[in-house]
């Protein structure tokens, strides 16, 4: 049980074996493991040398999901994804360290001086003996309101992707489907497989907890609040043209990422956002 630091990274121990490193480098979890079987995917390809974003664990997207929008002026001209997931983050202080979890805050620096905009951006990592708690905090300390989009980037190791289910994506639910030029669409209400390049954005959740299923018994629960939508992607064999995923890649992970993307969430002076996320093992 304990927190260590050392120099680029953050492993939080907890009794029960289970670990989690996390990089400062973007906040980003690059590892959990419970009973010596990581439960995030990371490329073998992936930069850790704060070059570019980590490709795999949790990267964090904020203020805007994908490409940037035409405006306003400060936001178009950032780059895909934002830039949360390339900014060297702190430590900020252990809030828990007990038989019953172990948990670090960690703080963003400022932004870009070319955003001109003033906000907090903390993110909680909670390690207990079979879950992963995550939770996203967004401060409006300006005196405007403040608009943004947040995501966390699950990278979920999975044995085959061909043989994974996703359930609990509720009939009737909208979604834009990336692969059809963004064309919205109404979801069945049956279980998720990858048969074929995923890449959706389901909107406005109501349930709120997804189940991945292995496809051998084993899987975990993605449980989300304040986090409404959720997007699930799986590139396949388009893989390939990304210079950081390894070769096959695609078959081990599938992306189930909570977010609020489908449009931008408002926050007025004093108000605060809090995104949590809940992974457990079942």
């Amino acid at each position: 049980m304990g927190v260590e630091q050392n120099g680029k990274t953050v492993v939080l121990k907890h009794d029960s074996g289970a670990s989690v490193e996390v990089y400062l480098f973007g906040a980003t979890v690059t590892s959990w493991k419970v009973d010596g079987e990581e439960k995030f995917f990371l490329s073998s390809k992936s930069s850790l040398d704060s070059s570019k974003p980590i490709r795999g664990g949790i990267p964090i997207v904020f203020p805007i999901f994908g490409a940037p929008p035409s405006s306003p002026p400060e936001y178009a001209a950032l780059k895909q994804h934002g830039f949360a997931r390339t900014a060297d983050w702190s430590v900020d202080k252990v809030i828990m360290d007990r038989p019953e979890g172990v948990s670090v805050r960690f703080v963003a620096p400022p932004p870009p001086s070319e955003f001109k905009h003033s906000y907090k951006l903390a993110f909680v990592v909670t390690l207990a003996a079979h879950q992963l708690s995550t939770d996203l905090h967004i401060i409006n300390e300006g005196k405007e309101e403040f608009q943004f989009q947040a995501l966390l980037h699950n990278y979920l190791a999975v044995p085959d992707a061909k043989k994974l289910s996703v359930e609990g994506i509720d009939k009737g639910t909208r979604y834009k489907d990336k692969t059809q030029n963004f064309k919205e669409l109404i979801w069945p209400g049956e279980p998720l497989t990858i048969t074929q390049e995923t890449d959706a954005v389901f909107q406005k959740l109501e349930t709120q907890e997804l189940k991945l299923d292995y496809g051998n018994g084993k899987g975990l629960n993605v449980r989300f609040r304040g986090f409404e939508d959720c997007t699930i992607w799986n590139p396949q064999e388009k893989g390939k043209t990304m210079a950081d995923m390894e070769d096959g890649g695609w078959e081990r992970y599938i992306c189930i990422e909570p977010g609020f993307v489908r449009e931008f969430k408002y926050l007025q002076p004093g108000e605060e956002f809090l995104g949590q996320q809940v992974l457990t093992i079942f």
